[in-house]
């Protein structure tokens, strides 16, 4: 009998004991806050084309695929983007690399942005995948395409190719690859003086 009741009495304290540390987890993960995602299922952004180079009968280029999103700051504190890359599987493509859209051109990768307490940023971006094409294609592609910069220090061409006919198709047929990863975001707590990290899953 006397058994039974430190048996029960061990169970409902155990009970207890389970109860009070998801409070603490909950308690502590609301009073953290978290950095909210929200991915963007249409895109605004073309797909991009760089002409990387130009051999006799075959040109190398890089197709840049859009991706949009928006980060949420739900911290009681401001934070600080540090830097941003890619992980994502698939053998031409450009792991690592990420590139933002800034007043309408590839620009760098994410670099010490500030975020206020529930502030929302939106974020155009692209990665790149390399290919091989005839030089008879893409001259058919660029009759429709529309000039967007130069870039690089060798002044590489890009173009958008967003207008051409059946875009989809298109990516289809040149990115065989099932391309699933990640995007990491690298953030440091103004206020608990920390960094941490935040996996946005990206398939394209």
């Amino acid at each position: 009998m006397t058994n039974r009741i430190i048996k029960n009495s061990m169970n409902c304290y155990l009970i207890v004991l389970l109860a009070l540390s998801f409070l603490a987890v909950s308690c502590g993960t609301h009073k953290q806050g978290k950095i909210q995602v929200d991915l963007n299922q249409e895109v605004s952004i073309p797909v991009k084309l760089l002409i990387y180079n130009t051999d006799k009968d075959s040109t190398l280029i890089r197709l840049y695929i859009p991706i949009e999103f928006d980060l949420i700051n739900k911290f009681n504190s401001k934070v600080r983007l540090s830097s941003g890359y890619l992980s994502l599987k698939g053998g031409n493509v450009q792991s690592g690399s990420i590139s933002l859209l800034i007043d309408n051109k590839l620009g760098l990768t994410f670099r010490n942005l500030k975020f206020d307490t529930n502030e929302k940023k939106h974020f155009k971006a692209y990665t790149s995948y390399k290919i091989m094409i005839p030089n008879i294609e893409k001259e058919q592609i660029l009759k429709d395409a529309e000039f967007a910069q130069h870039r690089f220090s060798s002044k590489k061409e890009v173009y958008n190719i967003g207008m051409i006919k059946d875009v989809p198709s298109f990516l289809l047929e040149k990115v065989p690859d099932s391309l699933k990863g990640f995007i990491r975001m690298e953030f440091y707590n103004t206020s608990t003086q920390k960094n941490f990290a935040k996996n946005i899953p990206v398939a394209f």
